[in-house]
């Protein structure tokens, strides 16, 4: 560990870039980090995180469901919203993150470039 840190250092990759747009506007950037064999994926850079795993040979996979939010569900009583899943799946390599990004309303293939990361500024 080192000095005065309540957790051990881990080696992690980490990949960044931008994840194409369905439909029209434009895209968003993304970020994927590996850490052993799980990864946390943030689709927008923003609040929602998709956590999975990481097989022996570079491949993840992971998803999110989260629920229609109470404002949803009361205007809709009577036919209730299914939850919206987000999923991730794809291939980690030395040099990029390549993959699919999904949600019930859009499919978007991604290529991330692997970043440098250091501990000293």
């Amino acid at each position: 560990m080192a000095a005065g840190c309540g957790m051990p250092l881990a080696a992690e990759s980490r990949y960044a870039g931008d994840l194409p747009a369905c439909g029209a506007g434009s895209g968003a950037r993304a970020t994927l980090v590996r850490q052993a064999a799980g990864f946390s994926f943030s689709p927008s850079d923003g609040v929602l995180v998709i956590s999975g795993t990481v097989a022996p040979d570079g491949s993840f996979t992971g998803s999110l469901v989260t629920n229609p939010s109470r404002h949803d569900q009361q205007s809709h009583s009577a036919t209730a919203a299914p939850p919206f899943t987000l999923t991730v799946t794809g291939r980690l390599d030395g040099a990029a993150a390549t993959g699919t990004y999904a949600t019930p309303r859009c499919h978007a293939a991604f290529r991330l470039p692997r970043v440098e990361t250091t501990l000293l500024p």
